[in-house]
């Protein structure tokens, strides 16, 4: 896949197959994709946690789905009136159905640092996305993290980072709706634009 197709239509696949199994090999491949991001002084410090376990997806599933449900009303408040918006029902979705990904994975590490992670993160987003597996990143785990980590025997030191479920897609790929960047980026000095070249 071509690297800015990838980037323009890599979002959030939170509606994921739970009878389309993902391979080892897969996870392995996106993993290791993983471990390519740069990390502060090469240090390294991510560790990739990946729960396939049927039992265990379901517990974190559960607490998830309980987190989710102790703040989906502040996501609900700033939407405003009128239908949940499609990305809050999505949310909800993922809330009711995170236990069933075929794949959850976990960026752990004992360095306090996320700039050490996430880029790590995106690489995994973007290897998946040209194997055709979706992927959504979320932190609302970590409302019940002490929980989470009990489920996972993840020691007490160990920072969770995110919860990424992994599987085949039930929705389609395309680019999500955004800013133009000519409103969202300044130059020299915070607020101050400049004309992009046409």
């Amino acid at each position: 896949m071509e690297l800015f197709e990838a980037l323009r239509t890599t979002r959030a696949m939170r509606r994921l197959d739970p009878d389309r199994p993902v391979s080892d090999e897969d996870l392995w491949t996106i993993i290791e994709a993983a471990s390519k991001a740069p990390s502060g002084g090469n240090r390294q410090v991510a560790r990739w946690l990946v729960v396939t376990d049927t039992e265990k997806k379901a517990r974190i599933g559960a607490l998830y789905g309980e987190a989710w449900n102790s703040v989906r009303s502040v996501y609900a408040d700033a939407q405003g009136e009128g239908p949940p918006s499609s990305i809050l029902t999505s949310a909800d979705y993922l809330a009711a159905h995170m236990g069933e990904a075929p794949a959850i994975v976990i960026p752990c590490s004992r360095a306090g640092d996320p700039a050490s992670i996430y880029p790590g993160c995106q690489n995994l987003f973007l290897a998946a996305r040209a194997l055709g597996l979706g992927t959504a990143l979320t932190t609302v785990h970590r409302l019940k993290e002490a929980e989470v980590k009990e489920v996972l025997g993840i020691p007490e030191d160990v920072q969770t980072w995110a919860m990424i479920p992994v599987g085949y897609p039930l929705g389609r790929w395309g680019e999500a709706e955004r800013r133009p960047v000519d409103e969202t980026t300044y130059w020299n000095a915070f607020g101050e634009k400049r004309a992009r070249p046409t």
